[in-house]
């Protein structure tokens, strides 16, 4: 329950929010190049159009060689929005469950909610258009349910190991007699929760995407698949959520760590 108590002022309250946003914006602008270009090499791999490794090459090489033209692209804006949402609507909660004095238990269950809808969401809107413009032929057609359920519970543990369980393995490696400091936990748990669900979530964003790429195949056809992309797959999203995830959540953290003193006059 949330109690009607208020430790901010209007004015200070509005300054949170606002460098709420703009960490969301910073963090998101940072890896949204690096994660466009390896959502859509992982697609292109999937359905055979594109090897991983030259998907990979041929990505971060328009990075470098025409920063402008990928920043305009609709595979960079996706992709911003896509984190740029996730992460503000984390960091509302947060400043929103402060304000109202929210219990810890309860203010984590009201940020996965929140961020799993919003992340749920725009993440299968982001994965239909990459799945559509980077398909092998021109001809475009729906997304299969079965896609959307195997993404919508590939986001939930992506989203959970992002946001709720960092902090609670932080705090048990706070406990813990290692001579870490507090800091040193909260990034390691950010690092590590991150990228180690991801060898859980994989095969369902590979389920997903070739129930759109071949929606007629037998289920040992799918397995046959995942089973000879997993590895590569897997590394390649864990090199993915890092930056997503784990340094955007680390850049996140920080500047939201210092925000009272951005407000403060």
């Amino acid at each position: 329950m949330i109690l009607p108590l208020r430790p901010y002022s209007s004015r200070k309250l509005l300054g949170l929010y606002g460098v709420d946003l703009a960490s969301a914006a910073a963090s998101s602008a940072c890896v949204a190049p690096f994660i466009a270009v390896v959502d859509r090499a992982i697609i292109e791999n999937a359905n055979g159009k594109r090897k991983l490794g030259t998907g990979l090459v041929q990505g971060f090489k328009a990075i470098l060689t025409t920063p402008h033209k990928f920043i305009a692209s609709p595979q960079f804006r996706y992709v911003f929005g896509l984190y740029f949402s996730t992460y503000a609507t984390a960091n509302v909660m947060d400043t929103s469950c402060e304000q109202n004095d929210v219990a810890l238990s309860t203010s984590s269950w009201y940020k996965f909610i929140a961020t799993s809808m919003i992340n749920m969401t725009l993440c299968i809107l982001k994965d239909r258009a990459f799945a559509r413009m980077f398909a092998v032929t021109t001809v475009s057609r729906a997304m299969p349910k079965l896609s959307y359920l195997a993404f919508a519970l590939r986001d939930s543990l992506t989203i959970a190991a992002s946001f709720n369980a960092p902090r609670y393995l932080a705090g048990w490696l706070d406990s813990l007699d290692h001579g870490w400091t507090p800091n040193e936990t909260t990034v390691a748990a950010q690092l590590f929760c991150p990228a180690s669900i991801q060898i859980i979530s994989t095969p369902l964003h590979l389920l997903g995407l070739d129930f759109y790429n071949r929606p007629n195949v037998s289920p040992s056809q799918r397995f046959t698949l995942i089973r000879a992309e997993y590895f590569k797959s897997t590394s390649a999203r864990i090199a993915r959520i890092g930056p997503a995830f784990s340094i955007g959540g680390v850049g996140n953290a920080y500047l939201r760590s210092h925000r009272r003193s951005f407000i403060d006059t």
